[in-house]
């Protein structure tokens, strides 16, 4: 997790395709959603930034709300999520408010996330729902099975998958 400095950055940069800032908890719904959209993006990493007003003025997060907000959020990633998505939850302090602080990257292995039985995708700072032929295209085009490569190896960083010609191939 960035440190304050960091997040300070951040935040003056403002949204992006993979940062969305909400202002109170009550906007988990679409918080959620947004990060949905972002992992499902070619980036296949979130963050939502709970406190934080969508121009960037920081309102921070209730001090009493904060361990109950995480539970609750939690708890929904786990009900909402197909497949599940692994979180970090972190709470930062800003300009001397507390923020909640949701990240999340997607695993290679899995073509897409969806949130309570709906798949989105990130466009910039926008979020729209996927439509079936969509997530097909998705779903073929990040399976190794179907998407021969060059992928990039999870452990190693290398470049797996590259198809080359065979000595006698490149005589024919």
């Amino acid at each position: 997790m960035p440190n304050e400095s960091n997040l300070e950055m951040l935040v003056a940069k403002g949204e992006s395709q993979t940062l969305e800032f909400k202002r109170s908890l009550s906007l988990q719904r679409e918080g959620l959603e947004g990060l949905c959209a972002m992992v499902n993006s070619d980036t296949a990493h979130g963050r939502i930034i709970f406190g934080i007003a969508p121009n960037g003025d920081i309102c921070g997060i209730e001090h009493g709300n904060l361990d109950k907000a995480q539970r609750s959020i939690s708890q929904t990633i786990r009900d909402k999520f197909d497949p599940p998505l692994i979180v970090e939850i972190n709470i930062e302090e800003m300009t001397g408010r507390q923020v909640l602080v949701v990240s999340a990257d997607r695993a290679r292995n899995i073509p897409y996330h969806e949130y309570d039985g709906r798949a989105w995708i990130r466009e910039g700072t926008t979020n729209r729902k996927l439509t079936f032929a969509e997530k097909d295209q998705l779903r073929r085009m990040r399976n190794r099975d179907f998407h021969p490569g060059p992928w990039k190896c999870n452990q190693c960083g290398g470049q797996v998958g590259i198809w080359r010609a065979s000595s006698t191939q490149m005589r024919a």
